[in-house]
């Protein structure tokens, strides 16, 4: 399994989205906690996307297409 770091639970809904119109496993883990309130969310960031090595190049080139197409309409 490899991992993409995700920002936010949104960018995890529409990746996760993304990932399952192309038929690739995946699982979605989040560092949220609220016994420990946010400690793991603000070291190690939201969270992020595993996925197996066979799909790795697929989900990076879907990945950064989503992330510049976010970044086209933010302009």
């Amino acid at each position: 399994m490899f991992r993409i770091e995700l920002e936010n639970e949104f960018e995890a809904d529409i990746f996760s989205n993304i990932l399952e119109e192309e038929g690739i496993p995946y699982t979605i883990v989040g560092n949220e906690s609220l016994v420990y309130d946010g400690l793991f969310t603000m070291t190690l960031g939201w969270g992020h996307v595993e996925i197996p090595y066979e799909y790795k190049e697929k989900a990076i080139n879907l990945y950064d297409g989503y992330r510049e197409a976010v970044e086209k309409s933010t302009d």
